[in-house]
């Protein structure tokens, strides 16, 4: 994987964890399709672009999950290291690579979206949850 293509899943990782945080901040709250959307198009530049596409899409991330922050009072996540992940965060990278391929915001149900969320935030290096989401 290229440089920048690992600054990109990074950056995607942490918008993950900062809007878990923000759904855990607010029992029941899961945010609308577009940050959803969001993840889905930069994981599709992850997958099939190129280099200068990534290193394009990267800090529109990195803004996003500012924006999260900002408007749910948690902290934005720095970006994770991609190439930290264990074999069951591999694993359950694949899936949520799986689930973006064959999905837009607009055909996931709100449990699906929950799980995408909550499957990037599992793939920070302390995370423990990723066994946890895999068995879902």
């Amino acid at each position: 994987m290229s440089d920048q293509k690992k600054q990109l899943a990074g950056t995607v990782i942490a918008l993950g964890a900062t809007i878990t945080d923000a759904m855990d901040d607010v029992p029941g709250f899961v945010p609308c399709g577009t940050p959803a959307q969001v993840i889905l198009d930069a994981i599709s530049t992850y997958s099939n672009a190129d280099d200068a596409a990534a290193e394009q899409v990267t800090p529109n991330i990195v803004a996003f999950a500012g924006h999260v922050s900002e408007h749910r009072g948690v902290a934005a996540h720095e970006p994770a290291d991609a190439d930290a992940l264990d074999d069951t965060q591999r694993q359950l990278a694949q899936r949520v690579l799986d689930l973006a391929a064959a999905n837009t915001a607009a055909t996931l149900e709100p449990a699906q979206v929950e799980w995408l969320y909550r499957s990037l935030g599992a793939l920070e290096p302390a995370s423990d949850k990723a066994a946890d989401l895999l068995a879902q």
